[in-house]
């Protein structure tokens, strides 16, 4: 066996049958990793780059790396196929553009299960079927329930070190009074919310704390506001949320578990949706909570985003979702 280094990938190319090993192709690699998002195994799932001259597999060991090799420079735009040769594959296929020329260095890409098993809470061992297409459809004029970064088309979520998340109530000068009372239905609800998506997320702040600049969530009450509730986030061009302002325009709203929940997951990075029956959908009468659904594509996404942070892996979501 040959060891031959793509960017920051170091791979052994297999000898060829009758121990010949590459020529002068290995000159033109591609490869790179290949990372499952609910960390299952990697058997059976391939990798093939694509030209205007045809196609080419990769060899895959089971940690995921990747690596192949064109006969040629290519000259027309590369496309790697990432998926399962199973009757019933455990990933959704990966369609990765790489451009004119041959990829330049190595691509990390994760892959989405077609299935999500719900870890804790009150839905902790259901298994949820996965369609990453509708996760990312947009919903009218906003994002989808899976939010993409429009710089880099990463998911848009909050960092691990951020949580538990803070969160302060506002006391601007214009903020309505927001007494004890209010505050512990608040966290009464907030509480109940955790559960259901089975982890800890959130911690009492100081207005002072994420006013002087801490990541955090503000919490506000705006009675000039004609929706029930309104939240705004704030993330740099790499999909990660520093800051959020969550609005409702009564107090009561800050326990009404419709209006705080739904508000709740705007503020943990989440859009609407008309994917799947859901507490953020287009007619949620009747939807109180968070679905099965919901907390399932939840956890999936930071499942997601994390792996494209900790592994510099760009590519999974939008290529997922073709």
């Amino acid at each position: 066996m040959r060891m031959i280094a793509l960017g920051s990938v170091a791979v052994l190319l297999a000898a060829a049958p009758g121990g010949r090993t590459p020529g002068p192709a290995a000159s033109y690699l591609f490869g790179g990793r290949i990372i499952a998002a609910d960390s299952g195994s990697l058997d059976g799932v391939h990798v093939i780059a694509t030209d205007e001259r045809g196609t080419y597999e990769a060899l895959i060991d089971s940690s995921g790396t990747f690596v192949g090799a064109f006969p040629t420079q290519p000259s027309s735009r590369v496309t790697l196929r990432v998926f399962s040769d199973s009757a019933t594959p455990r990933y959704h296929t990966s369609v990765v553009s790489l451009g004119s020329g041959g990829p330049g260095e190595a691509a990390r890409i994760v892959l989405l299960p077609r299935r999500w098993r719900i870890r804790g809470g009150p839905f902790d061992g259901r298994d949820v079927p996965i369609d990453p297409t509708r996760a990312t459809t947009r919903f009218g004029d906003g994002p989808g329930y899976w939010r993409l970064s429009r710089h880099s088309a990463r998911g848009v979520s909050w960092v691990a070190d951020s949580f538990p998340i803070r969160v302060a109530f506002r006391h601007a000068p214009v903020d309505p009074f927001i007494s004890p009372n209010d505050s512990v239905r608040f966290w009464d609800l907030a509480m109940s919310f955790e559960r259901l998506l089975g982890r800890k997320l959130f911690r009492p702040a100081s207005f002072e704390e994420v006013d002087a600049g801490a990541d955090g969530i503000f919490v506000a009450v705006n009675k000039r506001m004609a929706a029930a509730g309104k939240t705004y986030i704030t993330y740099d061009a790499t999909g990660r949320i520093y800051e959020a302002l969550l609005t409702v325009s009564q107090n009561a709203y800050l326990g009404e578990s419709r209006v705080a929940m739904h508000e709740l997951l705007h503020a943990i990075g989440f859009g609407h949706t008309g994917g799947w029956p859901s507490i953020m959908g287009p007619n949620a009468a009747g939807v109180e909570l968070p679905t099965a659904e919901d907390v399932a594509y939840a956890q999936l996404f930071y499942a997601i985003t994390r792996i494209q942070r900790d592994r510099d892996a760009p590519f999974g979501i939008a290529e997922s979702a073709r």
